[in-house]
């Protein structure tokens, strides 16, 4: 059972504002965003919005022109010198949006008055306000992981049902840069973190690049250093294709993903990136579910595998064969891929 809602007292000593604790991988992060936002409106209008993230990811909070203030954690847990900082800002909340023990020790470690998060897991004695346990397991099964965000800050006010939130602000002139200028770009995402069982065959990604160089436009590949091979098996299928995987920032892979006139993507971080830009594109589900992980921020094309062993949520396909090793993602066919991209490209006025 979970810890019982406590709830927040309806006369708030917010002092100069409230510190939020991010969570810590890019994916989870931008499906916060929208509860943050409504967070923030919920707010006094006098007090400011801090958030506390870990490092890699404090470029994307800085890109939320709605955000007061950014502090950077250099390590997994919070410092003496970062809670220093925490302590100098006078802050008279804070909330915790990670489900884990470390996250509410932070906010406990800076003495916050008030302190709003999930309850179990040993959690509910850092907290003032505890809300229910957070249900265990990717597959949720019923909604959105968004609602489980919402739930949280619904401890503050009123919140409306749905994903409204400004989109990220980017850095002019560094698409340029890269060489990303100009229409006519379809961005590739090829990878996803979480592993092989997120990722759509190479075989297929090169059919697409190739489909998009013949229809006369132009490829860019992004991704991590971990998949700059596979980013390079797929951009030799497209002549003049720019292979970016690995040569990124944070703040320059946001840079070209709203350049783009749209992205086709794993489920993976590079997806949730690019809705959140205000970039459309076609997001690919394989042994994943859109109904808990699908993107916010854009209108987006979901293309899922049409097998009844799905969603299933394994790293390891025990129904695999050496030809079909995860059987859910061979059964996507490039067709379809192209299909959904094709209506994607039509709303934005591209034939």
């Amino acid at each position: 059972m979970g810890a019982p809602r406590r709830p927040v007292p309806a006369a708030i000593d917010w002092r100069n504002g409230l510190l939020l604790r991010s969570t810590n991988w890019l994916g989870d992060c931008l499906m916060t965003l929208p509860a943050a936002w409504q967070l923030r409106q919920l707010m006094p209008a006098d007090t400011r919005l801090y958030v506390l993230t870990p490092a890699f990811l404090a470029p994307l909070w800085s890109a939320c022109s709605w955000v007061d203030g950014v502090i950077s954690m250099a390590g997994k847990r919070i410092s003496a010198e970062e809670i220093a900082q925490v302590k100098a800002l006078n802050l008279g909340v804070g909330v915790i949006f990670p489900n884990s023990f470390g996250s509410a020790l932070d906010h406990w470690r800076c003495s916050l008055p008030l302190r709003v998060g999930r309850g179990g897991r040993f959690r509910s004695w850092l907290l003032t306000h505890a809300q229910r346990e957070w249900p265990r397991g990717e597959n949720v099964g019923r909604c959105h992981q968004l609602s489980y965000y919402l739930e949280l800050v619904s401890a503050f006010g009123p919140v409306r049902l749905d994903s409204a939130c400004p989109h990220l602000e980017v850095k002019p002139g560094v698409a340029k840069t890269l060489g990303v200028d100009g229409p006519g770009w379809l961005a590739l995402a090829p990878g996803a973190a979480y592993g092989p069982a997120k990722q759509w065959p190479m075989e297929s990604f090169r059919e697409l690049a190739a489909w998009q160089h013949k229809r006369g436009g132009r490829v860019l590949l992004v991704g991590t250093g971990k998949e700059a091979a596979v980013a390079a098996a797929v951009a030799e299928a497209a002549p003049g294709a720019i292979n970016l995987a690995g040569k990124t920032s944070l703040v320059e892979l946001m840079a070209v993903l709203a350049a783009a006139e749209a992205v086709v993507a794993n489920d993976s971080g590079a997806m949730h990136l690019a809705a959140a830009l205000g970039t459309p594109g076609v997001g690919i589900f394989g042994s994943t579910d859109p109904i808990g992980t699908g993107p916010l921020g854009a209108p987006w094309q979901l293309v899922l595998a049409s097998v009844p062993c799905r969603p299933c949520f394994r790293r390891e396909c025990p129904l695999s064969a050496p030809d079909e090793p995860y059987r859910c993602l061979h059964s996507i066919k490039p067709t379809e891929v192209i299909g959904a991209l094709e209506a994607v490209l039509a709303v934005r006025g591209v034939s």
